[in-house]
C-alpha cells in the first residue's frame, strides 16, 4: 500500500532507505515479511539519498512524519544515531 491510497484509521508505516545505489531494500523487505506486518504503508527514499543528510531532512522520512497519526505504528530497521535523542514516538 502506498501513502496515496485510502487512509485507514490506524496504519503500519514503514520507512526504508539504503545508502548507495548499489544496495537494495531486499533485506528490509524480508524482515518486514517475516514480521508479518499487515498492509504496510511504505515510505522509501531514493537509493543514494545522502547519509550526510540529517534523517529529519530526508524527503520520505518527512512525508512519513506528516502522514503519521495517533495510533499508527512506525517500523524502522533502526533509529539513526543522530536522531536517537530526538526520537519521540507519537502516542495515541
Amino acid at each position: 500500500m502506498s501513502p496515496t491510497e485510502a487512509r485507514k484509521s490506524v496504519a503500519n508505516l514503514v520507512y526504508k532507505r539504503v545508502s548507495t545505489d548499489q544496495q537494495s531494500t531486499d533485506r528490509q523487505n524480508l524482515v518486514l515479511d517475516e514480521a508479518g506486518i499487515d498492509t504496510p504503508v511504505a515510505f522509501e527514499e531514493e537509493a543514494g539519498t545522502s547519509s550526510r543528510l540529517h534523517p529529519l531532512k530526508r524527503p520520505k522520512f518527512g512525508e512519513l512524519l506528516t502522514y503519521a497519526r495517533p495510533g499508527d505504528t512506525v517500523h524502522l530497521r533502526d533509529v539513526p544515531p543522530r536522531t536517537r535523542h530526538r526520537a519521540h514516538p507519537r502516542r495515541a
